[in-house]
């Protein structure tokens, strides 16, 4: 007696769930990274102070001075000597820009001059720093 083969089956894989799975991986990769404050790159050692105070909720344009004698404006490379005008041209477009300045407690305290220096030819009176409370590791403060 012949026994009729049948053709073997090729078992199907079923990629709607692959799809949903990779779009909800994706959705939640795009919204975490939304949200997230922008910082440069640039990683700053904070200065401890025993007498920091709160940040407002205005967001300060910040000067960033690293230990490598690096300047940024935000996040953007500034030579310093370029920092008084780019100051100036940010305060007259909008006069009440605050400004504040981050550097590293390892750097150059010449170069720290020259920022706060080029701030005063801009106009900028007071120019607050970050620091980091020496009591707890809080977010840093101005």
């Amino acid at each position: 007696m012949r026994f009729v083969e049948r053709p073997k089956r090729q078992p199907l894989i079923n990629l709607v769930s692959l799809i949903d799975i990779l779009s909800i991986v994706l959705l939640f990769f795009v919204v975490t990274t939304t949200f997230q404050r922008e910082e440069p790159a640039v990683k700053i050692d904070l200065p401890e102070s025993a007498r920091a105070k709160p940040v407002r909720a205005d967001v300060p344009r910040i000067i960033y001075v690293t230990e490598e004698e690096k300047v940024f404006l935000d996040d953007k490379p500034v030579v310093p000597k370029e920092l008084g005008r780019l100051l100036k041209e940010t305060l007259a477009k909008s006069p009440e820009t605050k400004i504040a300045l981050k550097a590293s407690k390892k750097a150059p305290f010449e170069i720290i001059l020259q920022v706060m220096d080029a701030a005063k030819v801009a106009g900028i009176v007071n120019l607050p720093t970050f620091t980091v409370d020496a009591k707890s590791s809080q977010s840093p403060q101005p």
